[in-house]
C-alpha cells in the first residue's frame, strides 16, 4: 500500500483532539473520540496491508506480528520504563503497588482489563495514573492479533457483508451492556465494544479501494461534511453519555469517509507539511503527553492545570516525543529482528528490576504508613471478623462499632478512650457504605457496585453482632444527606432504629470534616512544611439530618465528632498531619481527637452505658 500524507494529517487531528481533552475536558468534551479516529485508521490500514499481501500470496503471520511489535513496542517500552522510574519519585509509597500493577498490565497489553475495574477506594485515581492511556494500545494490539486470523479464514468476496454484520452485532451488544449497567465504564475499555470502530475502517478498505470520487466540487462537500461531523462529535459528545456503541458510529464513519475521499481540499490540507509532521510524531506524542499530565495532577492533587503547567506540558511533550521518534521509533525500524528481540528482552528485564528495586531505593522518601494509610483495626475491616478494643477486661463490653471507612478511622479514638474509661467494644467495618441489611442496589453506580457487594456480603454477619450487643455505634460519611439520593441507606438505618430491643441503644455519629486536597500529596511529610491553605469541608446538612433522626426514635442518640478543636487547622494539628487523604483521618488524628473529646464523650456515653445495665 502506498504511503499517504493525508492519513498522517488525520492522525495529527486525532492526537490534538485527545490532547485538548486531557488538558481540560471542559474545553473539548468529546475530544476522547480522537482515540476512535486512531482505531478506524488502524483498521483501514491493517486490512489494506493484509488483504494486499493475501492477494499476492506473500502474507505470513510471523512477519505481520513482528512488524507490528517493531512499530509499537520499542517506544512503548521506553515510555513504560521512563514513567515507572519517574513514578517512584512522584507517587507516594502507599500507591507504589498501583504503579507496579499498571506498568505490568501495560507492558503485557492488558491494561484495558485492569482499568475497566475503576478507581480503588483509598489509592490513586485513574485520572492520576500515568498509564491510563495505554488502554487504547492494549486494545489495538489485541485487535492486531485477531484481525489477520479473521481475514485469512474468511473468503474475500464475503468479507464486507460479514464485517458489516459484525459491526451491527457488536454495536448492539455494546449498547445493551451499557443500558443494563446504566453506565459505560466497563464497555469503554472493552475490546468487544471497540471492534466495530476497527471494522468500519476494514469495511471501507475493502469496499472503497479506489476511493470515493465524484468531481472536485462534490468531493469537497463530502469531505467537508465528514470533517464537520467529526468536529461536532468532539464538541457535542461528552463523557457522561453512553459511548462507544451507536453514538460512536458518527465520528468513526466520518473518519472513514475522510480516508476514502479523493481529490478534495480537506485531504490537501491534511497532506501539508505541518499536519504531516505532527502526524509522524503522533504515536510518540500520544505516548508521552498523558504521563506528564497525570504526574502533575497527582503531585498537586488538582485536576485544573495552570497556564504555566500547560505550557510546560506542551514543551516537554514535544521534546520527549521528538526524542522518542528520532532515536527509538526510527532506530528500530531499520534494525534486524534479532537486535529488536534482544533489546526488548533487555528492556523487559530492566523494567522488572526497576519495579523491584526502586521502591527500596526511594525508601528515604517514605512517610510512615501510620500517617498515610489506615493501619489500625484492619483485621475487622472488609472481613467476617470481629476485633475487640478498649479495656478488654471491662464488663462494659457489649458495645459494637459499625460503619464505613469513617468508622474504621475512629477505632483508635474509641480504643484510647475505652482503655482509660472502663469500656470495651467490638467492631466490623466496610469500605464505601455500612454493612446493613436491606440496602438496595438501584442507587449505586456500576463503579460503586464492588463496595455495595462487599458490604452486603457482611450485612448478615453485622446484623448478628448487632443482635448480640446493647450499644450500637455507627459512623459513616453522609448517612442521611438528602443530596446522596440513596434512600435505601436511610431506610436500612431506620430499620435498625425500629428493631432495637428495650435495652439496646443506637448512637449515630456526625463524622469529622473533609479537606479540599489530599494533604499527604501536598505536604509530602508528616510534619507540616507546606504553605498552601486547605479548605475545611463540613457537612451541616448531614449533621442536622442525624440530629433529627436521633430525636425521632427512642433509644437513638447523636454525637458530633466534628466539633473538636482538632479540626480547626485541618489537615494538621500542632503541625502534625492528621489526615491520610481528603476525607479520612489517620491514626494520630484519631488519637488527638480522643484526647480532646475524652471528657465530653464520656459524659455523653456513660449515661447510655448505665441505662443498659
Amino acid at each position: 500500500m502506498e504511503f499517504r500524507n493525508d492519513i498522517q494529517g488525520i492522525r495529527a487531528l486525532a492526537f490534538l483532539l485527545v490532547f485538548i481533552f486531557h488538558l481540560n475536558y471542559n474545553w473539548l468534551p468529546g475530544g476522547f473520540i480522537g482515540v476512535d479516529v486512531f482505531f478506524v485508521i488502524s483498521g483501514y490500514l491493517m486490512t489494506s496491508i493484509i488483504i494486499g499481501q493475501k492477494d499476492n500470496h506473500t502474507f505470513q503471520f510471523y512477519d505481520f506480528y513482528l512488524k507490528r511489535l517493531k512499530r509499537i513496542f520499542p517506544a512503548y517500552l521506553f515510555l513504560i520504563i521512563s514513567a515507572t522510574t519517574a513514578g517512584f519519585f512522584v507517587y507516594l509509597s502507599r500507591d507504589f503497588w498501583t504503579l507496579q500493577k499498571s506498568a505490568g498490565a501495560s507492558a503485557s497489553f492488558v491494561s484495558n482489563l485492569l482499568f475497566s475495574r475503576g478507581d480503588s477506594y483509598f489509592g490513586a485515581k485513574l485520572e492520576d495514573n500515568p498509564f491510563l492511556h495505554t488502554w487504547s494500545l492494549s486494545i489495538e494490539m489485541q485487535f492486531y492479533f485477531l484481525l489477520p486470523l479473521f481475514l485469512m479464514v474468511c473468503k474475500k468476496k464475503y468479507l464486507p457483508r460479514i464485517i458489516l454484520l459484525l459491526i451491527i452485532l457488536f454495536t448492539i451488544y455494546t449498547n445493551i451492556g451499557m443500558s443494563i449497567e446504566n453506565d459505560n465504564s466497563s464497555q469503554y475499555f472493552s475490546l468487544i465494544s471497540r471492534i466495530p470502530e476497527f471494522l468500519i475502517g476494514a469495511f471501507y478498505s475493502l469496499t472503497f479501494k479506489k476511493k470515493i470520487n465524484f468531481n472536485r466540487f462534490y468531493n469537497n462537500i463530502f469531505a467537508s461534511l465528514s470533517l464537520l461531523a467529526l468536529l461536532l462529535s468532539a464538541i457535542l459528545i461528552n463523557k457522561n453519555v453512553f459511548f462507544p456503541g451507536v453514538l460512536a458510529l458518527i465520528p468513526t464513519i466520518a473518519t472513514a469517509n475522510l480516508l476514502v475521499s479523493d481529490n478534495n481540499f480537506i485531504s490537501d490540507f491534511f497532506a501539508k507539511k505541518a499536519p504531516v509532521y505532527i502526524g509522524e510524531l503522533s504515536y510518540s506524542l500520544y505516548l508521552w503527553h498523558w504521563p506528564i499530565i497525570a504526574f502533575i495532577r497527582y503531585y498537586n492533587d488538582d485536576y485544573v492545570l495552570t497556564t504555566n503547567e500547560i505550557i510546560f506540558i506542551g514543551i516537554l511533550t514535544f521534546f520527549l516525543s521528538w526524542f522518542s521518534y528520532q532515536f527509538i521509533e526510527r532506530f528500530f525500524r531499520k534494525k534486524s529482528n534479532s537486535i529488536f528481540i534482544r533489546s526488548i528482552v533487555s528492556g523487559g528485564a530492566l523494567l522488572i528490576l526497576i519495579t523491584l528495586l526502586l521502591p527500596k531505593a526511594t525508601q528515604s522518601l517514605h512517610i510512615p504508613d501510620i500517617y498515610t494509610s489506615p493501619t489500625f483495626g484492619m483485621n475487622s475491616h472488609n472481613q467476617k471478623k470481629i476485633e475487640f478494643f478498649g479495656d478488654k477486661k471491662s464488663k462494659n463490653n457489649q458495645i459494637l462499632l459499625i460503619g464505613d471507612s469513617h468508622a474504621l478511622n475512629i477505632k483508635p479514638f474509641l480504643d484510647y478512650i475505652g482503655r482509660k474509661n472502663d469500656f470495651a467494644f467490638s467492631t466490623v467495618t466496610t469500605d464505601g457504605l455500612p454493612a446493613l441489611t436491606g440496602i438496595g442496589k438501584d442507587n449505586f453506580k456500576p463503579s460503586e457496585m464492588k463496595f455495595y457487594d462487599a458490604s452486603q456480603q457482611l450485612a448478615g454477619f453485622t446484623q448478628q453482632n448487632i443482635n448480640k450487643n446493647k450499644i450500637i455505634l455507627i459512623n459513616a460519611i453522609a448517612l442521611l444527606e438528602p443530596k446522596t439520593g440513596n434512600t435505601s441507606v436511610y431506610m436500612a438505618l431506620e430499620k435498625v432504629a425500629q428493631s432495637l430491643k428495650p435495652n439496646q441503644k443506637l448512637v449515630v455519629f456526625n463524622t469529622f470534616p473533609a479537606v479540599d486536597r489530599d494533604p499527604v500529596k501536598i505536604n509530602r511529610d508528616y510534619l507540616k512544611r507546606t504553605t498552601k491553605k486547605f479548605k475545611i469541608i463540613d457537612n451541616p446538612i448531614n449533621r442536622n439530618a442525624l440530629k433529627k433522626f436521633a430525636a425521632t426514635y427512642k433509644n437513638v442518640y447523636f454525637y458530633d465528632l466534628s466539633k473538636s478543636k482538632v479540626f480547626k487547622n485541618a489537615p494538621f494539628y500542632k503541625d502534625t498531619l492528621i489526615y491520610y487523604n481528603r476525607s479520612h483521618i489517620n491514626y494520630y488524628g484519631s488519637i488527638f481527637l480522643a484526647k480532646d473529646l475524652e471528657k465530653d464523650f464520656m459524659s455523653f456515653l456513660k449515661p447510655i452505658i448505665d441505662d443498659t445495665k
